[in-house]
């Protein structure tokens, strides 16, 4: 048996595991719902009838999806569109996990404890269906079909099942804006796409939404269509005509049933529309298509983190970081996918500092340091060095952390920025001034004990800025660079493998 030959056989009989083990979850859906029908009472079974009905609908499209995509007559994994069999599969599952959210909340009060315990049997095998969904692009590479290649369970308690049971797994990972002029309506949409498992946060104008979109990074935006001031219609027009916000994907809401309104905002430029008052289920699959698209562009894409440190005293000079990394983002579509990581934006815990938690420095890819007349703020004795000696500042922290990766693997790339000039200071206040100068002394001490070596020749150099403006051409320039360095070597390797 020649090795091609073997290498089909292989494959194909990683196959049929993998829609063996896809199937089995799936039996357990639609076997768990079947029998929550048999066991109702006939007063139940008319509430949660249909429902019940829509699970199994989506659980019967699912075994449908497993031939289609993974079906036995596939011989290689170039055969299968792994992105769009990913996509419409969990789509299914969106479904399945919504409605048995709806039976769950109007269940709660019941007396029927296995009619709730095989609630959580879907949920589960939900789960389940997932992770191995998630996993199909490394299951079609495996050869060796004996290994076990399925996710591993992970352990959970059964009171945190009980309580998480019904997250969206779909959803995590998305970070949502909510734009409605309504308090009311802007809270209840919050509360449901929280449960949902997605980040949001609400805004209640088209002027306040603009001015956060330039500052701050959101996967989804969700616009009501009729607002006082600036409409839903023309905060999508402003979107969609600005170069770092085009690509953002908009879900246009509205309590009004105009069909020629609806056509208007899409051809504007909206993903979908939904009408008010919106149906839970409807709400999720909009949510997870859109926000699908996204995740499909970040996989085709190459990505690089790009770890943005600087003290507080050049706060404006951080958000002209993302504002460049944004527009890089939309001339590298397809190709590239720039991450910014400021610790303002991640998810910190009260009893720990943001240096403890956020993605290590070295770790990334490209390191951007912006700094000006201060070393930054003071850090806890609990941070030391590894000699045991203290940090001066939670920038010093990042900055040596990232010089040490560079000096050991290369890693990550070291962009340093200084701002000339001195801060604006009232000659007044005699201690400020004394203060100032004390903290940019520090700073230049600082910067020479790391960045000139024994001999007094500097081992790295900071790129001289004075204005925000030539920051922004700077830093473009010089990530743009890396970037597109990194394609070409990557392209470069696997020519030469090829």
């Amino acid at each position: 048996m020649t090795e091609e030959v073997a290498d089909i056989n292989d494959f194909k009989a990683q196959l049929s595991k993998l829609r063996h083990d896809l199937r089995t979850p799936v039996g357990h859906i639609l076997g768990y719902a079947e029998m929550i029908e048999e066991d109702l009472p006939p007063d139940l079974l008319k509430i949660f009838s249909g429902d019940l009905q829509a699970i199994q609908n989506a659980g019967h499209k699912m075994l449908a999806l497993i031939e289609d995509f993974l079906g036995a007559s596939t011989v290689s994994p170039e055969e299968v569109n792994v992105s769009e069999a990913q996509f419409q599969f969990r789509m299914q599952l969106n479904h399945i996990n919504g409605y048995s959210e709806m039976i769950f909340e109007e269940a709660t009060d019941l007396d029927e404890a296995e009619f709730i315990s095989d609630l959580e049997n879907i949920a589960e095998a939900g789960r389940k269906a997932l992770r191995l969904v998630d996993a199909i692009p490394q299951r079609l590479l495996e050869k060796n079909t004996d290994k076990e290649t399925a996710p591993k369970e992970e352990g959970q308690s059964s009171s945190e099942q009980n309580t998480s049971i019904f997250t969206s797994q779909i959803g995590q990972g998305g970070e949502l804006l909510l734009v409605d002029d309504d308090p009311s309506n802007r809270e209840l949409l919050r509360r449901r796409v929280k449960r949902m498992g997605y980040s949001a946060r609400t805004v209640s104008s088209g002027e306040e939404a603009l001015a956060i979109l330039e500052t701050d990074r959101f996967d989804l935006v969700l616009l009501d269509y009729m607002m006082p001031g600036l409409s839903g219609l023309e905060t999508l027009q402003r979107m969609k005509a600005s170069s770092r916000l085009r690509t953002i994907p908009v879900i246009m809401l509205s309590a009004s049933d105009d069909i020629e309104m609806m056509v208007d905002c899409i051809l504007q430029g909206a993903e979908d529309y939904i009408f008010k008052p919106f149906n839970p289920i409807l709400l999720q699959a909009r949510i997870s298509a859109c926000l699908e698209k996204v995740r499909l562009r970040q996989n085709i894409s190459k990505q690089f983190r790009i770890f943005i440190s600087s003290p507080g005293d050049v706060i404006p000079e951080r958000r002209v970081a993302k504002t460049v990394i944004g527009r890089l983002n939309e001339e590298f579509f397809g190709r590239a996918y720039l991450i910014p990581i400021l610790w303002e934006e991640e998810p910190m815990l009260a009893s720990e500092t943001f240096q403890a938690q956020i993605h290590p420095p070295h770790e990334t890819e490209i390191y951007v340091g912006i700094l000006w007349s201060r070393i930054g703020s003071p850090l806890p004795d609990t941070i030391l060095r590894p000699d045991g000696t203290r940090y001066e500042s939670g920038t010093a922290f990042e900055f040596e952390d990232a010089l040490g990766g560079f000096k050991q693997q290369g890693s990550p790339e070291m962009l340093l920025y200084r701002k000339q000039g001195a801060p604006t200071l009232s000659l007044e206040d005699r201690e400020v001034v004394l203060d100032r100068l004390d903290q940019i002394d520090k700073l230049t001490r600082y910067l020479d004990r790391w960045l000139i070596g024994e001999d007094g020749s500097y081992i790295g150099a900071f790129h001289m800025i004075e204005t925000e403006e030539q920051l922004d051409s700077m830093l473009e320039m010089h990530l743009r660079k890396l970037v597109e360095a990194r394609l070409a070597a990557d392209t470069s390797t696997e020519t030469d493998a090829a």
